[in-house]
């Protein structure tokens, strides 16, 4: 009986490395159906961000279906460039015309002129520039807000930051200077 018992183990041995092996394959086909198993996919090259065909002060932008566009730019604000926009504790103020805006405050009741660029969105408009190095930013939504101190509504929110802080207010569509000032003598004629 002892002699047979090398042969036996040898058997089992013989039997159970197939079947080892087959295990392994098997695990291994299981882990790459169910995505364990799979190499690391090469890295994507991050998209370049590309110029919009067309400028949104020309053309507001569009989605949806083709066929069914959806405007997406704020009327009110689309085609204006004039604005004043103003707030309260603390008061501030701002006129812009084109690219230019003219910041003011009890401190500076002269104003300041500063370069800013336009970008019109879904809600409003918003000019951003540089002041002192730091970012200039008025933004106008079209949500009507109710100004406290005057009492007056105005149809457009604001929002200013400067000098890293943002202050709240309330905005309007400005008439160019040009066209305010040919107004003036037929008003009082």
């Amino acid at each position: 009986m002892f002699p047979q018992l090398p042969i036996r183990l040898a058997l089992l041995a013989l039997i159970s490395l197939p079947l080892t092996a087959c295990d392994t394959q098997t695990m291994t086909d299981l882990r790459r159906n169910i995505g364990l198993d799979q190499p690391e996919p090469e890295p994507e090259e991050p998209a370049k961000p590309r110029a919009p065909a067309v400028s949104p002060l020309v053309q507001p932008i569009e989605t949806g279906t083709p066929g069914t566009p959806i405007p997406t730019a704020e009327p009110l604000t689309y085609r204006a460039t004039n604005f004043v926009a103003r707030g309260n504790e603390p008061f501030w103020n701002v006129e812009i015309a084109g690219n230019t805006a003219t910041y003011r405050t009890p401190e500076n009741q002269s104003g300041r002129s500063i370069p800013v660029n336009r970008l019109v969105f879904d809600r409003g408009v918003e000019y951003i520039g540089v002041l002192n190095g730091r970012p200039f930013v008025v933004n106008m939504t079209a949500t009507e807000c109710q100004d406290t101190m005057a009492d007056q509504k105005f149809p457009l929110t604001a929002r200013l930051t400067v000098s890293g802080q943002t202050h709240m207010g309330c905005a309007s569509v400005a008439q160019p200077a040009a066209a305010a000032a040919a107004d003036a003598p037929a008003a009082a004629g």
